[in-house]
Formats: C-alpha cells, structure tokens, sequence
C-alpha cells in the first residue's frame, strides 16, 4: 500500500500517524513487499535487507469456502448469502469472514456479530434482516487514537470539511453526501468517534455541530442518551451501563464488561465506558470494594 492503514486513512492522516510512529522510534517501509525471509534477516523488494529477530506478518483473512463449493453452494469471494443469511440451500446459514452478502465480505467484529444475531433469530423462527453495514473501528496505534469509518476519499458529489492541526498531532476529516455523513477520520483526539458512527449508519442528516466542531473547543461531550448504542458488537446501550454500574455499584471498566459484555467485542467503546463510570463517580455513585482492586489490564488493538 501506499501508505498506513491505505482502505481507512487519507494520504494526510496516514503522514500524521507515520509521523507519531516515527517519533515513537519506529522506522517505516511503505509501498514496499518483502522478497523473504532469511535466518535474523528480511530481504525487500527494492534491494534492501532488514535484520530481524521477530517477524509478525499481518495478511488479513481468505473465506474458508471449501465445503460450501463441494456442496454446490453459490460461492464467489466467499459463500453467497442473502439478507436473512441463508446460503442457498434448506437449513444452511453462512455468517463471519466466510459470508459474502450483497458482494461485501466482513472482517470487523460489530457486522459479524450482527450477522450472527440475524442468523439466530431465523433459525428460531423470529426471521430478521442483516443490512450492508458502514463499517468504523477505532484502534490505538503505539498509543495514538485513530478513528476510521465509511468513505476515506471524498467523490464526486461529496463535500469534506478538514481540520489538521500537526503540532497537536490532531486530525479531523469529514465526508459528507448532501447532509449525509459518509465518511469519518478522527487522529489524536476521537471524543466524536461515537456520534460519527452512529450518524454514517443513521443516514439522518447530521448534526451541524457535529460538522462544525474543531479541537480546541474544550467542551465536555453531554452524557449519551439512554437508548444509544454504546457498544455496537453486543448491542449494550448507555442505559444498560447506567443501570448495572447503579444496581452493582460497580467501579472498574472490568465490572462493566463482566457485566454487561460492552467493550467486550473490538474494545473501541472502553473510553465511553470509562467515561460513564467517571460520570457516576462525579455523582457520587455507587461504591463498592472494587475500588481497592487495581484495574485489569486492557489491550486495545
């Protein structure tokens, strides 16, 4: 690829990101393919040879269709399923990285789980629909935030509202169709990372303060409505988490999880997790003898 994470950044966030990496140590070889791998070293394409004492090759994922093509399955990039998940034939359903549904194969968590959920109802007989979804993640990469969701390069028709701020290391990009949020890029500071992704998979035209916020702001973000979908991979809302920190008195982002299985999934939602606890904290909240216990450790990838 020409550059860091080429499908979910734009050429200037994916500099600003190689740039926080750099200052973090970490040297860079992009557009580039390794020719092999030799004992303690790897041979590049452009004549290069890096030594190494670990290797970790990142090749995402191929459908597992096998099976499928021997049971004369429609099969493409992966097994052919239609809205309610069902494979073409009486009694088989394809879900996760091997399911292909209107031509687009999943590889994140919160689509997957989805698909999941669909599949199980209409096994049990409460037939649901799985929809194309606009897929957004949020990661933390050497410790830089980086939200990525729907388009990354704006098209004909589109619109996009950029604010880049380098010597913060901050950057925000925004794609917009019309009124339509499409497209969302978030680096260093991803507090809206929330209200981007329920906007790209509303279709709802976006709240101009959504368009016009910046990063200097300083405003604290108002509480999350009760019925919004804090954790998208398992469908656990603000209310959920209010209710069961309230009811357990719970204290430590692990006592949500356990209880509530948000941020549980991709991990990206642990800093609203974070922040409702922090708010029941500020309340004066529930206490429990959780707060003695050191908090587990979290990776977020």
């Amino acid at each position: 690829a020409p550059r860091l994470m080429g499908r979910q950044l734009d050429d200037a966030s994916a500099r600003m990101l190689a740039t926080a990496l750099e200052a973090r140590g970490i040297a860079l070889r992009i557009g580039v393919l390794p020719e092999r791998i030799e004992p303690g070293a790897v041979a590049l394409g452009a004549g290069e040879t890096i030594a190494a004492d670990c290797v970790v090759i990142a090749a995402g994922v191929r459908p597992e269709v096998t099976l499928a093509r021997a049971a004369g399955l429609a099969v493409e990039r992966g097994v052919v399923v239609d809205d309610a998940l069902r494979a073409g034939a009486p009694g088989v359903f394809a879900v996760g990285e091997c399911a292909e549904h209107q031509g687009m194969v999943y590889g994140l968590w919160a689509p997957l789980a989805e698909q999941a959920r669909v599949a199980g109802a209409s096994i049990a007989g409460d037939p649901a629909a799985f929809f194309p979804q606009t897929t957004a993640t949020v990661l933390k990469v050497a410790g830089l935030d980086v939200y990525a969701g729907g388009v990354a390069e704006p098209g004909d028709g589109h619109d996009e509202v950029t604010l880049r701020d380098t010597r913060s290391g901050t950057y925000r990009k925004l794609v917009l169709h019309g009124d339509r949020l499409v497209g969302a890029i978030l680096v260093g500071d991803v507090a809206d990372a929330r209200r981007c992704t329920a906007a790209l998979r509303s279709g709802d035209a976006t709240d101009p303060t959504l368009i016009e916020g910046g990063f200097a702001t300083g405003a604290e973000a108002p509480p999350p409505d009760p019925d919004t979908t804090i954790c998208s991979c398992n469908a656990v809302t603000a209310g959920a988490i209010d209710r069961a920190i309230a009811a357990r008195g719970l204290t430590t982002l692990a006592g949500v999880q356990k209880a509530t299985r948000a941020s549980t999934g991709c991990g990206g939602c642990a800093g609203e997790v974070r922040a409702i606890l922090e708010r029941h904290r500020s309340s004066g909240g529930n206490r429990s003898d959780q707060e003695a216990k050191p908090p587990s450790p979290t990776i977020t990838a």
